[in-house]
C-alpha cells in the first residue's frame, strides 16, 4: 500500500505529447509507474485563471473528475460542455479535446489514463 498527500507531489508545467509547454497549466502525477502502478496513472491538473489546454489528442482514453473551479471541455466535433465541481467526463481514445478555465480561481481536476501496452 502507498499513501501520500497530493500537495507533496511535484507540480510541473504541463507539456503536450508533442513537447509543447502549456502556459498556466500544471500537472501532478499522483500515481504512476514510479509508484508501481502497472495499468494506469492518476494525475491532478490545475488550469490557472485565463489558462487553456489547446485542442489535442492521444491514443489512450481518460476519465476526468472536476475537483474545483469552473471550466469548459470541448472537442473537435463542436461539442462543448461546461464543467463544475463534481462533474465527470469520459474522453474516448484519439478524440481531439481541449479544456479551459472560465473562472477567477484555479480549475482543477483528476484525470485517470491507462498505460498503452506495446503491441495493442
Amino acid at each position: 500500500m502507498l499513501k501520500k498527500h497530493w500537495e507533496e507531489v511535484e507540480n510541473k508545467q504541463a507539456i503536450l505529447t508533442d513537447g509543447t509547454q502549456v502556459k498556466n497549466v500544471f500537472i501532478r502525477w499522483l500515481v504512476d509507474k514510479n509508484d508501481g502502478a502497472r495499468n494506469f496513472a492518476m494525475r491532478r491538473i490545475e488550469i490557472k485563471p485565463g489558462g487553456k489546454v489547446p485542442l489535442h489528442g492521444h491514443p489512450e482514453d481518460h476519465e476526468i473528475f472536476i475537483l474545483q473551479g469552473k471550466g469548459k471541455l470541448f472537442n473537435d466535433k463542436g461539442q462543448e460542455e461546461l464543467a463544475n465541481e463534481g462533474d465527470i467526463f469520459y474522453i474516448p481514445p484519439s478524440e481531439e479535446h481541449a479544456m479551459e478555465n472560465l473562472g477567477e480561481n484555479d480549475f482543477a481536476f483528476i484525470c485517470v489514463i491507462p498505460y498503452i501496452k506495446k503491441g495493442n
